[in-house]
């Protein structure tokens, strides 16, 4: 490492495959530059020109043979780092050669093995930081990241987008006279019944407790109030299928995107009336608007 932090310290050139090549360069030089320094000096030319031309020409041709060859066979460690650089810069995923077994080849082969590992294990992370463990939907933070683009980019677009508010009714109650072991498996069930609801039309997010949500791009109110309709009758049947211990019920706000509306703070806002409405009028119901 000495030689290498000395030559990080000299100025020019500036890059590792520069340095390389100058190095080389220089070595492969330095008799043919002694001996026309030392001809210069005692004056010695006379017949020897011509093999000294000859040398000349033939210690270039050696030499951009050899430089051609060294750049060919760094260019391994070169697509290694720029394989790092872009993934780093655009998660971009390398393609690098993993089948020639020299230390460049294992190099190259780690680089891409590492590179493979390391985003399956962002995306592992990635998902895990948006998903509700208990029930698998997505989490809060999921919906104020993707629910705010996806409004910003229908209010561009001048497209529809849905959003149903859940709560379960009287969940509290519940827990209190069968336990929280059992209220979490209501909300799985409750959670099973907006995947079943909703299917490919949108997405079910826990935003906490017994409280649910469901984005739903390019979704009218028509077909919001008919998938919030699904998703009441599939929980009621779920537990009396599944649990059997007692009826569980949904109240359920629904609002679409209007010409006003600005963030997705504005389309919650009035799923969360609609929802209010539906428990002051009696729970176990849906409103829309």
């Amino acid at each position: 490492m000495r030689f290498y932090a000395f030559m990080q310290r000299i100025g020019w050139p500036r890059s590792y495959l520069g340095k390389i090549l100058t190095i080389c360069f220089l070595g492969t030089h330095v008799p043919l530059i002694t001996l026309a320094v030392w001809l210069v000096a005692t004056q010695q030319f006379g017949d020897d020109l011509a093999i000294i031309v000859v040398v000349l020409m033939a210690t270039l041709a050696g030499t951009a043979g050899a430089l051609f060859g060294l750049y060919g066979m760094l260019v391994p460690i070169l697509r290694a780092t720029r394989a790092l650089d872009l993934y780093a810069r655009d998660r971009k995923e390398p393609e690098l050669p993993t089948i020639y077994g020299d230390a460049a080849g294992r190099l190259m082969a780690s680089v891409q093995r590492t590179i493979l590992q390391l985003d399956r294990t962002i995306e592992k992370l990635e998902s895990l930081s948006v998903t509700d463990p208990l029930t698998g939907l997505y989490n809060r933070r999921w919906i104020d990241d993707v629910g705010e683009r996806t409004v910003a980019m229908a209010r561009r677009k001048n497209r529809v987008v849905s959003l149903l508010v859940i709560d379960v009714d009287h969940f509290k109650v519940f827990n209190d006279q069968h336990g929280h072991s059992l209220g979490d498996q209501v909300l799985i069930l409750v959670a099973d019944a907006i995947r079943d609801g909703v299917r490919s039309a949108g997405e079910g997010v826990r935003l906490g407790g017994d409280e649910f949500c469901v984005l739903m791009p390019d979704v009218d109110r028509d077909a919001a109030e008919e998938i919030a309709r699904r998703i009441r009758l599939a929980t009621e049947l779920g537990m009396e299928t599944f649990l059997d211990v007692g009826r569980v019920t949904l109240s359920i706000g629904v609002s679409s995107l209007q010409p006003e509306d600005m963030s997705l703070y504005d389309l919650q806002r009035r799923a969360d009336e609609h929802l209010f409405n539906a428990k002051r009028s009696g729970r176990n119901r849906l409103s829309a608007g």
